[in-house]
């Protein structure tokens, strides 16, 4: 991604780029894209460390949210 400085990432937040993405792909670019998107609307304009420890993953989003709703019964 395009974005103005750079990400110096520890191997910390690599490894867990993994462990989140599964190694998947689509995955792995649909996390980089959130988080690059993250960046420019904060205007940090660059993925850190601490921004990769605070993401969720979408499909967890929707598992979550499906899951609520099976709870309450709708």
């Amino acid at each position: 991604m395009p974005l103005e400085n750079k990400s110096n990432l520890k191997v910390k937040s690599l490894k867990q780029i993994l462990a989140l993405t599964g190694g998947v792909t689509s995955r792995i670019f649909a996390l980089i894209k959130d988080l690059s998107i993250d960046a420019i609307v904060t205007g940090e304009e660059c993925i850190t460390d601490d921004a990769i420890a605070k993401w969720t993953p979408v499909w967890s989003r929707h598992a979550n949210a499906h899951r609520r709703l099976e709870k309450s019964g709708v």
